[in-house]
């Protein structure tokens, strides 16, 4: 199959699965929870004060996660995806002005430097190749804009995951995860009745590849024509339980969590593979 019908197969995949989730997405995904939607905020507010933004593009827009955030700093938005049941789900209240676009995010005729911010939130690994999405994020952009992409799969991360045993003698946290990463077909066949090869397919980047790389994101995004790129790792393994953890004071859990995130920090990369999720912020 041509990389072309490899592209298109791959949106209609997303076509199918989104089709079914959207009416329960934003009720059923971890990335709509108040610590999470805070943590978010916080990078894209700086992002806003940093750029003097007015305008943002938020590609593979969905029910709208990033809209939602962003409109509290921005006067106009544009929110683009493949998927119309998604698009239907977005909020368009409050001030900012909100144009919504049925398309592809790759091939998305943006006029050339007419924003200040994109976005692409837990977006990338539905892609068959990054590269286009990239090209339309920077041709977005006006020069010294900046491109905000979060919540994808980390690739030492996923592949640390898929080499152990479902059946291993583990402790919960990491049997979790083995459930989480390697066996999500089964509960998405379960919940949606979406097959396992539409659900591969509409995740690419994560069930076909495996998570991204941080050296080719460097890589592709330099291609695309940035000048620079922050990459950064978020939500290391066992976080959500030190967080959750009842048996203990709610200010510790915060604090034990905090220290345990500026040790992995301090030693990346060699702590990069216990960290779920990569993200950046690339500037034109």
């Amino acid at each position: 199959m041509s990389d072309s019908a490899k592209y298109k197969q791959v949106i209609e995949a997303n076509i199918a699965l989104h089709s079914r989730a959207a009416a329960d997405y934003s009720t059923c995904e971890p990335h709509f929870r108040p610590e999470n939607v805070a943590k978010v905020d916080a990078i894209l507010a700086r992002i806003f004060e940093e750029t003097g933004a007015k305008r943002m593009l938020d590609l593979g827009c969905g029910t709208g996660f990033m809209i939602g955030i962003g409109k509290k700093y921005a006067k106009e938005i544009h929110g683009v995806d493949v998927t119309q049941a998604m698009l239907d789900e977005v909020d368009l209240s409050g001030d900012a002005s909100i144009t919504l676009h049925n398309h592809d995010a790759g091939t998305y005729p943006v006029e050339p430097g007419s924003f200040d911010v994109v976005t692409t939130y837990s977006f990338l690994h539905h892609l068959y190749d990054v590269q286009p999405t990239f090209e339309t994020a920077y041709n977005a952009l006006r020069p010294g804009g900046k491109y905000y992409a979060d919540l994808d799969p980390n690739y030492y991360f996923w592949e640390a995951i898929d080499g152990l045993d479902r059946d291993g003698p583990y402790d919960p946290i990491i049997k979790r995860e083995i459930e989480a990463v390697s066996h999500k077909d089964e509960d998405i066949q379960e919940t949606l009745g979406v097959d396992k090869d539409t659900f591969d397919q509409a995740e690419y980047g994560k069930n076909v590849l495996g998570g991204f790389k941080e050296e080719e994101l460097r890589e592709k995004l330099r291609k695309a024509g940035f000048s620079s790129v922050d990459i950064f790792y978020y939500w290391y393994i066992g976080q959500g339980a030190l967080i959750n953890d009842e048996s203990r004071d709610a200010g510790d859990r915060v604090r034990h969590a905090e220290v345990m995130e500026t040790v992995l920090q301090q030693v990346q990369p060699l702590s990069r593979v216990l960290y779920k999720y990569i993200g950046f912020v690339a500037t034109r």
